[in-house]
């Protein structure tokens, strides 16, 4: 490899060198956003040729004009996404040392357009929920309250097997995740079983008493069963979430994506004043406090409203 290696090449060359050394999700991932944008922008560029001005001019590009629908631009978000996938392979290239080292801390974003606000249940919609699935309790129903009272994500719970299940502790180990992932190249999709994406997710829950009573009726002998189907084959995100949209439409219930009912456990938790943001963000899988915060921080309008009106004891 040299500086006048195509950065098509490059990139090829480093998502062969780092499929080993990250999930199977992660890979399918980095290798959509080089076919998606890295490729048609940079492939036939020499590498030694891109510079910060030219991704700076990229930024703004994916911004006004990235989405592949032709309907405008993407989200700073996942420019920044895409732009960590250019970062790791042009660094990939410096290590070979075939090119200089960029200066990334040059760039810059563009403002995001508008506030994003973090969807939950109300507590009344919540209950709502509850009530109408202790009426209506089976395997699937279980486990829309167990993700609404431990957070789980959808591909967690789909993961559940009994071995993961101690109702002596009461508790959840999340060891596995279920995925459909979509393969670029081959233009298909197969099903993943495996580790969580990352260290922190990989974790044990544990959940309330009262729940261990739902969960009981459905354990299996069978260790290696599944919760959500009670056999040795899990169902998938897609199928689960289309039983909880066809939940909610039957029994009349407001109309949610699966992942907000994660957003309600954080929510709800944050409203409790003994329940410390470091015991929420160990549970949720996050990273680190900070994200949680970033993420639910000013989600709870309710609660700021409690607080400020504790200084009406000064007037």
């Amino acid at each position: 490899m040299t500086e006048n290696t195509h950065y098509k090449t490059l990139i090829n060359e480093w998502l062969k060198a780092k499929q080993p050394m990250i999930t199977a999700s992660t890979h399918a991932n980095f290798v959509l956003i080089a076919e998606n944008h890295l490729i048609p922008y940079f492939g036939k560029r020499k590498i030694g040729s891109i510079t910060e001005a030219d991704i700076q001019e990229f930024i703004l590009h994916l911004f006004r004009e990235g989405r592949l629908d032709n309907t405008g631009g993407l989200t700073v978000k996942t420019i920044r996404d895409v732009i960590l996938v250019l970062r790791l392979s042009l660094t990939y290239g410096y290590k070979e040392k075939a090119i200089p080292l960029l200066n990334w801390e040059l760039l810059e974003y563009p403002k995001e357009k508008g506030v994003h606000r973090v969807i939950s249940l109300s507590k009344e919609q919540e209950q709502e929920l509850i009530q109408c699935i202790y009426l209506h309790l089976d395997r699937k129903s279980a486990g829309i309250l167990i993700a609404l009272l431990t957070g789980l994500r959808i591909g967690e719970l789909c993961g559940l097997q009994m071995c993961d299940i101690s109702l002596a502790d009461n508790t959840i180990t999340i060891s596995r995740t279920v995925q459909r992932i979509y393969d670029k190249r081959k233009g298909k999709t197969y099903i993943n079983i495996g580790a969580p994406k990352t260290k922190s997710s990989s974790r044990i829950i544990p959940f309330p008493s009262l729940l261990g009573n739902i969960i009981r009726k459905y354990i299996t002998d069978n260790p290696n069963h599944y919760f959500l189907t009670g056999r040795a084959k899990p169902t998938e995100p897609r199928t689960y979430r289309q039983y909880f949209a066809r939940f909610l439409k039957r029994y009349d219930l407001p109309k949610v994506k699966f992942h907000e009912i994660r957003h309600t456990f954080a929510v709800r938790a944050i409203e409790i004043p003994d329940f410390d943001i470091k015991s929420l963000s160990e549970i949720l899988g996050h990273k680190n406090v900070s994200f949680t915060l970033n993420v639910y921080g000013s989600a709870n309008l309710q609660q700021k409203i409690k607080c400020m009106n504790l200084l009406n004891d000064l007037l």
